[in-house]
């Protein structure tokens, strides 16, 4: 959304989530990974040897080399990690990375990636992170601690900022880095080529849980510099695809890295076929010029009744949330609780879930959705109410509607929000208000939305990592730069603070029901649905999961055909 993520970008604001990180030595906990001997058997297999490999199709159903998997992609904002804040520069990314961390695809529970291992001091303030040896950037030069250091103050300082620094402020040094009193970030240093120490403000709960959000991503200072301004359109990772080229709005390729550190890709490639019409892409499906896409709005039903498509359908929930948002610093929103509550009341998400999105998103009933440690069961009081809702839009000061000016809704285009926002249109029409609808395309529906040109808007939000604090943090505290609504509520902002730092679960989980219980009385902004997905898939394509939080590792897949 991921959001996103995530900003998420196949919706019309998306807000793409982000990740905190930090490390030092001193031992309280240790986890320790090792590279298996099918990894280093692997790590040897030579281009040669791969070619040949991918001419071997298997009768007993073994994964087989090569083939392009060609994959349906909105056009991103970046690629380069730390501004790669919206889903579709996010998915492409971790494609080309490793992190040190990365998320189990069935528990979500972070697993070792570029970690060897790692150890928590006993006052929870340092982490100690010791780097895999051997691991090399696709321009060839070798990983060490020292590009954690320059990649994550990059991320944090006030020349170079990322959209995403707010998922570091848990570090040491970040305020001062931020607001330039500072060129480096204090609390991340090198100890040597492969130690990595991190120092945190205050003890933070959840912190090895974000660190595998690409803005932790390490970067190669000589490539970065060398791109200059570039450096967003052509990556240098350390993942298991290389980047080849991105023609922008047509298309972006990559390349198996046959110098990848572990187990090497099946795929010699993938072609991301960037369309924005959903429609569009997925007659191109049909056609069998694509190997995934999104199932076009309206057409579950279907798709789950074609016999050449229902095997490949991928729909189930995932950790994400689907809102309008409203800017509370601007006029008609700005002190106007009633009006806030009268729009949440007036909107039937029920309807919106169950015949525009054929059952596969539910009707949010806070801002967390199911499948969150934490997650409550209607925590908010709004219902679908049209008489609740009139009562309100009087106490608003507009009887009727009356007095109250055409509220313009924004939203990017082509992945479904038009019919979404049409039936959520004709609901505030019941009550007297009046709203039009007007599509951009992604990148400028960011911008718009950031900027306060557009002040109501279609947001969403996908899970970073399945934390309450992904959501409420980022959505919520004052400093987030995924607020877009602008709510800033300073005891809200200090009982975050305070649940971040809570070491145990139960009384943080507590903690964070609280602030969201007072941030939706606050009606901060119109939640809608709790997603699903709706995706397809070729059969001919194994070893393809697509999680809950919607990331996907291509380095398993193979293609049968």
């Amino acid at each position: 959304m991921q959001k996103n993520k995530k900003l998420f970008a196949l919706l019309t604001i998306v807000v793409v989530a982000a990740l905190a990180a930090s490390l030092f030595a001193g031992c309280k906990a240790a986890t320790q990974t090792e590279t298996t001997t099918a990894e280093a058997a692997a790590a040897e297999t030579t281009t040669a040897e791969a070619a040949e490999e991918k001419t071997a199709e298997t009768v007993s159903g073994e994964p087989v080399a090569g083939g392009i998997m060609r994959m349906h992609l909105n056009e991103p904002v970046s690629l380069d990690p730390p501004n790669a804040y919206e889903s579709e520069g996010i998915q492409v990314v971790r494609q080309i990375w490793d992190g040190l961390f990365t998320y189990d695809p069935e528990t979500l529970e972070v697993v070792p990636e570029l970690c060897e291992k790692y150890e928590i001091s006993d006052d929870l303030l340092t982490y100690t992170f010791y780097i895999k040896k051997g691991v090399k950037f696709h321009s060839g030069k070798e990983l060490t601690a020292q590009d954690f250091v320059y990649s994550w103050t990059r991320v944090v300082l006030k020349d170079t900022a990322s959209y995403l620094a707010y998922h570091l402020s848990a570090i040491e040094g970040y305020d001062a880095a931020q607001d330039g009193s500072s060129t480096e970030l204090t609390g991340v240093k090198a100890l040597d080529d492969y130690t990595l120490q991190v120092t945190l403000q205050y003890p933070y709960a959840d912190f090895v849980n974000t660190l595998g959000h690409v803005v932790f991503y390490p970067v190669n200072q000589e490539s970065i510099e060398a791109a200059g301004d570039k450096a967003g359109e052509i990556p240098d990772g350390t993942g298991p695809f290389k980047f080849v080229s991105w023609t922008h709005d047509q298309s972006i390729e990559l390349v198996r890295n046959d110098d990848y550190y572990g187990q090497k890709a099946y795929l010699d490639g993938v072609l991301y076929v960037i369309i924005p019409e959903q429609e569009t892409a997925f007659l191109e499906f049909q056609a069998g010029n694509l190997e995934f896409t999104e199932i076009p709005v309206g057409q579950r039903a279907a798709t789950e009744a074609d016999p050449a498509l229902k095997d490949g359908t991928i729909i189930h929930p995932i950790l994400g949330l689907y809102y309008y948002g409203m800017n509370l610093q601007a006029e008609p929103f700005k002190d106007n609780l009633a009006l806030r509550e009268a729009i949440i009341y007036a909107i039937d998400r029920q309807n919106i879930c169950d015949i525009i999105n054929e059952g596969i998103s539910s009707p949010a009933t806070g801002f967390v959705p199911p499948g969150i440690p934490g997650f409550q069961e209607n925590a908010m009081d709004f219902t679908y109410d049209p008489e609740m809702a009139k009562q309100k839009l009087e106490e608003a000061g507009y009887p009727n509607g009356e007095g109250l000016e055409t509220l313009n809704l924004g939203f990017n285009t082509g992945s479904g929000h038009e019919k979404l926002a049409e039936a959520i249109q004709a609901d505030l029409a019941e009550i007297g208000i009046t709203m039009e609808i007007e599509g951009f395309e992604w990148g400028t529906m960011l911008e718009k939305a950031a900027s306060g040109e557009i002040i109501f808007f279609r947001l969403g939000w996908l899970a970073d990592y399945p934390t309450m604090d992904n959501f409420l943090y980022s959505l919520f505290y004052s400093k987030s730069s995924d607020n877009y609504s602008e709510y800033s509520n300073p005891i809200v902002d200090e009982l975050l603070v305070a649940a971040r730092s809570t070491v145990d679960e139960d009384e943080r989980i507590a903690k964070y029901r609280e602030v969201e219980k007072t941030i939706l009385k606050e009606a901060a902004f119109a939640p809608i649905y709790f997603y699903g997905t709706s995706r397809v898939v070729k059969t001919y394509v194994k070893g393809f999961v697509f999680d809950n939080m919607e990331n996907y590792d291509l380095a398993t897949v193979w293609l049968e055909q």
